[in-house]
C-alpha cells in the first residue's frame, strides 16, 4: 500500500525487506564452518604445513604480502592471551620469511 507523506510516496510492505540484501555474510560463515571442519581433525604439524602451502600459493597469486600479514596481526593480537600472542609472533615471522 502506498501512502503519501509530505509529498513523498513510500511503500508500506515489509515482505520484501532483505530480499535484495547481499548474502555474502552467510556464505562467509559457511566457508569458515567448512574450513573448521576440514582442518579441525588435523595435527598441528599438518595444519602448519597446510598454512605455509596456502600462504606460498597466495603470495604467488599476489594475494598475500607482508603488509597484509601485519594488518592481520594487528587486528587479532588484542584478542589473544600472552601464550597465543607469542605463538602468533613466531608464526608471523615464519610467514614473513617464507617468500
Amino acid at each position: 500500500m502506498k501512502k503519501r507523506n509530505g509529498g513523498f510516496y513510500y511503500v508500506n510492505n515489509f515482505s520484501d525487506v532483505g530480499a535484495n540484501v547481499d548474502r555474502s555474510e552467510d556464505s562467509d560463515e559457511k566457508v569458515i564452518k567448512d574450513k573448521v571442519e576440514e582442518y579441525g581433525g588435523m595435527s598441528e604439524d599438518r595444519l602448519l604445513d597446510e598454512l605455509f602451502a596456502e600462504a606460498s600459493a597466495a603470495r604467488r597469486r599476489g594475494e598475500l604480502d607482508d603488509k597484509k600479514l601485519k594488518t592481520f596481526y594487528d587486528s587479532v593480537k588484542g584478542m589473544l592471551n600472552a601464550e597465543q600472542r607469542r605463538r602468533l609472533d613466531v608464526l608471523m615471522r615464519a610467514l614473513a620469511s617464507d617468500k
